[in-house]
């Protein structure tokens, strides 16, 4: 986890710096194959302590307090974005493994995904993004594209769900390795249409896909009756 973190820190800083202006392509290709991928490891590395269970919500405390501290502070960028980080980290999988069976699973992924385009479309989130700036930054994680000193942003709750998901194929014996890439790459596909429509668009739908495609075949077996719980295994 501390390599991940160290070396999307690092990129943070040198990304504004790299490359003169370079096509919108070439931003998302960055943010898309480094800055995500690289975020997306962290709760990745912290997956194996699911098994500690619920006790990972306290262990997020520390973060959510230093993450408040840095903004305070005046240091919410990148530094406030790694503590954001790890923080839904432990709290998406604290989360996910309190789940008792697949079909949990499936209905979070499909009632997140339809809350998500809502609230985006027409809810919290289109009045946050409009009208409340500072709300905004402080609930999302901001990564800077390459050559440039705006920042992409991404949803600290996507990276719970994110951390849910990853902890539920482990308890469900499902495919970790093939779900954690399918997401990231979610992640990458959510920015590049953002970019494509000039808007905000809502990461958690591509994300649910990613997860159901992921493993519908295993999830369909586990919910059929094959394996219906992580003891049945």
């Amino acid at each position: 986890m501390a390599g991940a973190l160290a070396a999307l820190a690092a990129f943070d800083r040198l990304a504004p710096h790299i490359g003169n202006s370079p096509a919108t392509a070439v931003q998302i290709a960055g943010l898309a194959l480094i800055s995500i991928p690289l975020a997306t490891l962290v709760p990745l590395a912290l997956a194996p302590a699911a098994g500690v269970g619920a006790r990972l919500l306290l262990w997020a405390v520390p973060a959510v307090l230093a993450t408040a501290l840095l903004i305070w502070a005046g240091y919410s960028g990148t530094p406030a974005t790694l503590t954001k980080l790890v923080a839904a980290s432990l709290i998406g999988l604290g989360l996910g493994s309190l789940l008792q069976t697949p079909v949990e699973i499936v209905g979070i992924a499909v009632l997140i995904a339809a809350v998500d385009i809502y609230s985006v479309a027409a809810g919290p989130t289109k009045v946050i993004v409009e009208h409340h700036a500072q709300v905004l930054n402080a609930f999302t994680l901001a990564f800077h594209p390459l050559g440039s000193n705006g920042v992409a942003q991404i949803g600290a709750s996507d990276f719970v769900f994110f951390s849910v998901f990853l902890a539920a194929a482990a308890r469900f014996d499902l495919r970790p390795t093939l779900t954690w890439a399918a997401m990231t790459a979610s992640f990458g596909l959510t920015l590049l249409l953002s970019y494509q429509f000039d808007r905000a668009l809502p990461a958690l739908p591509l994300l649910s896909l990613a997860f159901l495609t992921a493993n519908a075949d295993l999830l369909a077996g586990r919910i059929g009756g094959r394996t219906d719980s992580p003891e049945g295994d």
